[in-house]
């Protein structure tokens, strides 16, 4: 029987634009991290912040100092 190999692993491609959905952003994460902090907005417009449970006070305003120092300082501008 010819053809290509069946292969286990499915790819998913997402387009250019895909990281406006917060779903799309969560959904590549997975499988990622060892602990993380996530900050966003729920459907009602409020701030609704969430850690993994191995993340402590001092921990999770180190990620929150470190990544604004990196904002700041144009790291990730486009």
């Amino acid at each position: 029987m010819g053809g290509l190999p069946v292969s286990a692993d499915v790819v998913k491609f997402y387009p250019k634009d895909a990281a406006k959905k917060a779903d799309a952003v969560l959904e590549q994460a997975i499988g990622q991290y060892e602990d993380v902090l996530i900050l966003g907005y729920d459907a009602e417009g409020r701030l609704d912040p969430r850690a993994t449970l191995t993340l402590k006070k001092a921990d999770i305003l180190w990620l929150i100092e470190n990544f604004k120092h990196r904002l700041l300082s144009g790291e990730w501008d486009e």
